[in-house]
């Protein structure tokens, strides 16, 4: 089976897509595992190709990866989704891969349902739709195999969410769509976050006062 992995974060290789789609790689033995389109977009007016590195065949699955942006699909893949929608096969099935910063996996849901009426619009199959939670989390990728309790029940829900996914995809079905939650206590993570932001702003030469400072 051939697949393409679409990566749709403005980051691209930084970004915690490119490291959800790293972790369903392995889980998807036997495939061949292609990265961008399978053609070249249509001509936008003016003559300005929409192409971000075509593959040479049509794969049977696409698999589009994307951090959530204002509860929405950021405006670079927009505008490919936009570019491709009548050039793509019919029958290609379409999986979806969203990641956020929030705890709850459910702030995914507007976005997933973009992608799927995207499918309907473009004459494309739904597979299924993986919303994640808490993404920061998955920033360290060695947390995804570590063997300590702490970290095995953080990744817990994403590994089940990515290998129900996969097993989805290796079956050529689809499946209800899943929103995972990190498996550790919603206040743990918020302090973790806020941990964060302080040791960030404080690299930047910035004190807990500028923190605070309002905007005008």
């Amino acid at each position: 089976m051939k697949i393409a992995f679409i990566n749709g974060s403005p980051r691209k290789e930084a970004g915690i897509s490119a490291r959800l789609l790293r972790a369903m790689e392995e889980r998807l033995p036997g495939c061949e595992i292609v990265r961008g389109w399978e053609s070249p977009a249509p001509l936008r007016e003016g003559g300005a190709s929409a192409e971000v590195g075509g593959v040479s065949s049509a794969p049977a699955v696409l698999l589009i990866a994307f951090p959530l942006y204002v509860d929405g699909v950021p405006s670079n893949l927009l505008r490919e989704l936009i570019a491709r929608e009548r050039a793509l096969p019919p029958g290609t099935r379409v999986y979806v891969l969203v990641n956020n910063g929030f705890y709850e996996g459910t702030q995914n849901a507007v976005a997933v349902s973009m992608l799927r009426n995207w499918c309907e619009r473009a004459g494309l199959v739904w597979g299924q739709g993986v919303g994640v939670g808490a993404g920061e989390i998955l920033k360290r990728e060695a947390l995804m195999s570590m063997a300590n309790i702490f970290a095995r029940r953080a990744v817990r829900k994403y590994n089940e969410a990515l290998d129900t996914l996969a097993a989805n995809i290796l079956a050529e079905k689809g499946g209800e769509d899943i929103f995972t939650n990190p498996g550790i206590p919603r206040a743990l993570y918020m302090r973790g976050g806020d941990l964060s932001f302080r040791a960030n702003a404080k690299e930047h030469g910035l004190k807990r006062r500028d923190i605070r400072q309002k905007m005008r």
